[in-house]
C-alpha cells in the first residue's frame, strides 16, 4: 500500500510538479532575461546546443551529451538565463528527435530546477568572494548531484524501477565521463571570459576530440562485451551438454541438474551475492554431477541395494568429477562445487570430511538445492514427499548437514514462492530416481 502511494506520488511529481516548477523558475529567470543585450552570446549558445545534441558522448552503459558542460559554461559566464535557454532548446530538439513530447516537460522542469539550483548557489559564492577554483569545483559538485538525482526520478518513474537503483546505475555509467565533461565545459568558460569568443575554437576541438576518442574506446568494449557474452552463451550450451550426458545415461535422472542450478541460483541470489557469483553457482549445479559419467551403469541404475563396496564406489561420483574438470583445465572456478557438494556442516560428509565454512559456499549452497529436489522430486518407488515436509527436514538438518544461515535463507525462499510457480520448478524437465540415488542424494529420513 505504501508502495503504491510512493509510486503515485513521484507520478504525480514528475508528470506534474516538474512542468510548474519549469514555469515558476522560467518566469524568475525572466526578470533577468538579457537576451536582447547579448544577441551574439545567444547565437553562439544556440549553435552549440544544436551541434551537440547530435554529437553525444558514448560510455560504457550511458549515452550523455555534452550540454551538461554548455549549460555550465552558460551559468558562469552571463548566469541562468543563458543555461535555461541552452536546456529549454536542448529538450524540444531532443524531443522531436526521439519523438518523446509527453516526457518534454517534465524533462526541462529537472533541468531548469538543476539550473536553479546551481545559479542561486553561484550567488551566494559570489556575495562571499569565494575563490573562483574552489567556487567552481562546488558548482560542478552540485551540478552533478541534482542533475542526477532529479533526472533519477524521472526516469525511475517511465521504468517503474525504484530511484535509489537508478541513481547508483547513473553513477556507475558515467560519473567520470560526466565530470570531465563538466571540468572542459568550467575551462571553457574561464578562457572565453578571459580572453574572448575567440577561445571557444580550441575548446571546441578538444570537445571534438574527447568526442572521437571515447566512441572508438567504448565502441572497443561494446564489441569485447558481445565477444564475452558469445563465449559465456558457448560455455553454457557446453556446461548444459555435459549434465545432460550425466542425466541422459538414465531416464528418471532426466533434469536434476538443471534443477538443482536453478536453485542453487536463487539462493546465491537471495544472499545478494555478485552476478558472477550466481554464474558460478548456477554453472556449478549443472556440473555438479559430472563425475557420474565415470560410474559403471550396474552399480548406478542399480534397483536392489548396494553392496558396501559398490556404496563406496558411487560416492567416488565427486572426485572424479572433480579430476574431469581440473585436467580440462577449464571451469576451474567450479572445481569447489564439484567437489564438495557432499559435504556436511558436522565433518560426515565426503570425500574429504570437511566442517563449517571449510566447505565453499558454493558447495554449501549446492548441498541445500540438491538434497530438496531429491525428496520433492518423485522416485519409482514412491512419490515426491510434500514441499513442506522437505523443508521442515532441511529446518531439522540446519547445523549438521546444512548451513544454517544457507538453510534458513532457502526455507524462506521456497515459502514466498507462488504454489504455481514452484510446481512448475520441481516438475521442470519431470525426474525420477534410482534408490541408490536416493541413498546419496536424501537427508534425515
Amino acid at each position: 500500500m505504501r508502495q503504491n502511494i510512493s509510486l503515485r506520488l513521484k507520478g504525480i511529481f514528475v508528470t506534474v510538479g516538474f512542468p510548474i516548477l519549469a514555469l515558476l523558475i522560467l518566469l524568475y529567470v525572466m526578470q533577468d532575461w538579457e537576451s536582447k543585450e547579448n544577441l551574439q552570446i545567444l547565437f553562439i549558445y544556440t549553435l552549440l546546443t544544436v551541434i551537440v545534441c547530435f554529437a553525444p558522448i558514448r560510455t560504457y552503459h550511458a549515452v550523455l551529451t555534452l550540454n551538461s558542460a554548455i549549460i555550465l559554461s552558460g551559468i558562469l559566464l552571463e548566469g541562468t538565463w543563458l543555461g535555461t535557454w541552452s536546456a529549454i532548446l536542448e529538450n524540444i530538439l531532443l524531443a522531436f528527435l526521439f519523438k518523446a513530447h509527453k516526457k518534454m516537460l517534465p524533462n526541462i522542469g529537472q533541468w531548469l530546477v538543476t539550473i536553479w539550483i546551481v545559479g542561486c548557489l553561484k550567488t551566494w559564492l559570489d556575495s562571499y568572494n569565494i575563490p573562483w577554483m574552489i567556487a567552481d569545483v562546488l558548482l560542478m559538485f552540485v551540478f552533478f548531484v541534482a542533475n542526477t538525482g532529479l533526472c533519477a526520478i524521472l526516469i525511475s518513474h517511465y521504468v517503474n524501477v525504484s530511484w535509489w537503483t537508478k541513481v547508483k546505475e547513473m553513477v556507475r555509467g558515467g560519473t567520470s565521463v560526466y565530470f570531465l565533461l563538466m571540468i572542459m565545459g568550467d575551462i571553457g568558460a574561464r578562457l572565453v571570459a578571459h580572453f574572448g569568443w575567440l577561445a571557444i575554437l580550441p575548446v571546441s576541438i578538444a570537445f571534438l576530440t574527447i568526442n572521437v576518442v571515447f566512441r572508438q574506446y567504448f565502441n572497443g568494449l561494446i564489441k569485447l562485451e558481445e565477444k564475452v557474452a558469445e563465449v559465456n552463451s558457448l560455455n553454457h550450451s557446453f556446461l548444459t551438454a555435459l549434465a545432460h550426458s550425466v542425466d541422459a545415461r538414465d531416464p528418471y535422472t532426466h533434469g536434476h541438474s538443471h534443477r538443482v542450478a536453478s536453485f542453487g541460483r536463487e539462493i546465491a541470489k537471495e544472499l545478494h551475492a555478485s552476478q558472477r557469483f550466481v554464474d558460478d553457482v548456477y554453472f556449478g549445479g549443472i556440473l555438479h554431477d559430472i563425475g557420474k559419467i565415470g560410474i559403471e551403469d550396474y552399480i548406478l541404475k542399480k534397483e536392489g541395494k548396494l553392496t558396501d563396496e559398490e556404496y563406496e564406489r558411487i560416492k567416488e561420483h565427486p572426485v572424479i568429477g572433480y579430476q574431469i574438470l581440473k585436467q580440462s583445465g577449464v571451469f576451474e572456478e567450479l572445481l569447489p562445487a564439484i567437489r564438495s557438494h557432499h559435504e556436511r556442516i558436522d565433518g560426515k560428509g565426503y570425500p574429504d570430511g570437511l566442517k563449517g565454512e571449510q566447505i565453499p559456499l558454493i558447495a554449501r549452497i549446492l548441498a541445500v538445492a540438491d538434497a530438496f529436489d531429491a525428496m520433492v522430486s518423485d522416485r519409482p518407488y514412491r512419490k515426491g514427499m510434500p514441499v513442506d515436509e522437505a523443508l521442515n527436514r532441511i529446518d531439522a538438518g540446519a547445523g549438521t548437514q546444512f548451513d544454517v544461515e544457507l538453510a534458513r535463507v532457502f526455507v524462506q525462499y521456497i515459502k514466498k514462492l507462488p504454489p504455481d510457480k514452484l510446481e512448475a520448478m520441481i516438475r521442470s524437465e519431470g525426474r525420477m530416481a534410482t534408490q541408490n540415488e536416493a541413498t546419496l542424494e536424501e537427508v534425515l529420513v
